[in-house]
């Protein structure tokens, strides 16, 4: 976006072989000139009728995308799935968070199924190259925010078996350095989905109780679960009886907090994207019209750095039918 109009960059399409689709799971950015996206690419290798699917990053340098595939830096992305050792395949990147020339990249060495015992790995960009961090098998890292030289991970931390899942946050305060794991309140088992580092002392985290993205990614929501750092501690923020899944953070303030997330009306009524907002006493909610009955999860918020709006985005499933929408709110 240029200030005035959404624009369409360039593509893969062409410069990896075989590229049949791309699947680009997150997006962060330092400015026009420095940005990343990260995902997947399904293609078919030369020779081959097989269709794999392996993990890419994007970087644009203001003028032109290069391309990255951190977990296996000898590939040629030119090279034939064939030749590529089928352990790569399963690895999975699931954010990115700018902070100057750096860059931190989340995910997964190992299947990224539900109940599947994988090792969450930290992937950090220095303006140059990458280096790789892989942490305790059993765990999960689901998101990344930095700024200020600091880094935050939001996740699971678990042996890999749902009696164990706990939610979890890994911290680093200095550029470079490895994160580690914070000490949470007591909070029982559950996940923590979305992070946003308003300053290093206003800090926000959201998730879930229960196992759901533990173990079964597709059953019903567990309670939800919103945290606050003070540049001291964790809190949990008290959250009303709301039956809503929390799935996305931002925010101008410590009274100024919002959240998206999916409302599951159960029998009595429809699923519906909700967006919420806290004033640092209170919890408001508002349901938000996105063209039809919601079927899926998978909805963002975020806030202009420059100027007091809220950007709310998403895509939801319905059978074949899949939705996405686009929100500019106040």
């Amino acid at each position: 976006m240029d200030g005035l109009r959404w624009r369409s960059e360039q593509s893969t399409e062409g410069r990896i072989l075989g590229d049949l689709s791309s699947d680009f799971r997150a997006v962060d950015a330092d400015g026009s000139g420095n940005a990343w996206v990260v995902g997947s690419v399904d293609s078919m290798g030369e020779g081959s009728a097989d269709t794999k699917q392996f993990p890419l990053a994007l970087r644009w340098d203001g003028r032109n995308w290069d391309i990255h595939t951190p977990f296996a830096e000898s590939w040629d992305l030119y090279t034939s799935l064939k030749d590529r050792k089928d352990r790569w395949l399963t690895d999975w990147l699931a954010d990115v968070a700018v902070d100057g020339r750096r860059a931190a990249l989340i995910g997964l060495r190992g299947s990224a199924d539900a109940g599947e015992i994988s090792s969450p790995v930290l992937l950090t960009w220095n303006g140059r190259r990458f280096s790789r961090r892989e942490y305790q098998r059993g765990g999960r890292f689901n998101a990344v925010d930095a700024g200020a030289g600091h880094v935050w991970i939001v996740g699971m931390s678990s042996s890999g078996r749902c009696a164990d899942s706990h939610p979890a946050i890994w911290h680093s305060a200095s550029p470079g350095g490895a994160p580690t794991q914070m000490r949470l309140p007591s909070l029982g088992r559950g996940s923590l989905r979305h992070i946003w580092q308003n300053s290093p002392s206003d800090v926000w985290a959201v998730g879930e109780t229960s196992t759901r993205w533990a173990c079964d990614q597709y059953g019903r929501p567990g309670g939800p679960l919103v945290l606050h750092w003070n540049g001291t501690s964790w809190k949990k923020i008290k959250f009303p009886r709301w039956k809503v899944s929390l799935q996305s953070v931002t925010a101008f303030a410590a009274d100024d907090v919002w959240v998206a997330g999916v409302d599951d009306g159960g029998d009595e009524r429809p699923t519906q994207v909700t967006l919420l907002r806290y004033d640092g006493r209170r919890w408001t909610r508002d349901y938000r019209d996105v063209g039809g009955e919601i079927c899926g999860d998978g909805f963002t918020i975020t806030r202009f750095l420059t100027i007091s709006r809220l950007l709310l985005a998403g895509r939801a499933h319905c059978g074949d039918d899949t939705k996405h929408f686009l929100q500019i709110h106040r």
